[in-house]
């Protein structure tokens, strides 16, 4: 394999992303530049054209819920990825907050097109803490959905998804709307669920609603636990 080509970090921006080396150095003065998911401010930093640099010129302002020393909690917006995916094509909520606050570590994510409460750890000894506490089933987790039809019935779904026991419990509220606890977190899990008792999320095509909506009508709505006391991202404007 012939050697890497390395070059100071300002020229790599300019010649990636076409930009003149002003408008590179000023991006890095911003903190608005992320090298393999850190955010570097040195312009001589030498880096490859295998290292991962991601630019963030514009994004949304992202709701922060509450920070503390330890985490901090925001409100994902619908169709953001919670974490940088592979083909990179957009920013991830991973990243853009790494743009202001430089250290957070990941601790549990949602889909992408779901809204609602994520939590990232301030530091690698608390994101042990409250990575246990999520894998351990002790923070209680409550969705609200969009149903269609609607449910008149509270419901408790206890069915395994891939051969691993799923519970999920389902309680009315008006209209077509639901409040879900989930007991276990697997991958889809309210989505499929709610599909397999006829009621699927409205916008969730892939697992059966033919309703259309502006996006998937889920949101993570509360977090609860001693640590982190109760965290609520408000229910969003097109859920009313």
């Amino acid at each position: 394999m012939p050697p890497l080509s390395v070059m100071r970090l300002d020229q790599e921006i300019a010649q990636r992303f076409e930009l003149s080396r002003r408008k590179a150095r000023e991006l890095l003065s911003a903190g608005r530049v992320l090298v393999n998911q850190r955010r570097v401010s040195i312009a001589s930093r030498e880096v490859t054209t295998d290292d991962h640099i991601t630019l963030v010129e514009s994004h949304p302002e992202i709701e922060v819920i509450a920070m503390r020393d330890e985490w901090l909690a925001v409100n994902k917006p619908a169709g953001m990825p919670t974490q940088p995916t592979r083909d990179r094509k957009h920013l991830s909520l991973e990243e853009l907050l790494r743009v202001k606050h430089k250290k957070i570590w990941l601790v549990h994510r949602l889909d992408t097109p779901t809204s609602g409460v994520v939590v990232f750890a301030r530091s690698s000894e608390s994101a042990a803490r409250l990575s246990e506490l999520f894998v351990t089933r002790e923070v209680k987790k409550i969705y609200l959905a969009r149903v269609d039809p609607p449910m008149t019935e509270a419901m408790t779904i206890d069915r395994p998804i891939e051969g691993k026991d799923a519970l999920t419990i389902v309680q009315p509220r008006e209209g077509d709307l639901v409040e879900v606890e989930i007991r276990t977190g697997r991958m889809h899990q309210i989505r499929r669920h709610l599909s397999t008792i006829g009621h699927p999320v409205v916008g969730d095509q892939r697992y059966g609603s033919t309703v259309n909506a502006p996006r998937l009508m889920l949101h993570a709505f509360r977090l609860e636990h001693p640590h982190i006391g109760l965290l609520e991202a408000p229910v969003p404007a097109d859920f009313h």
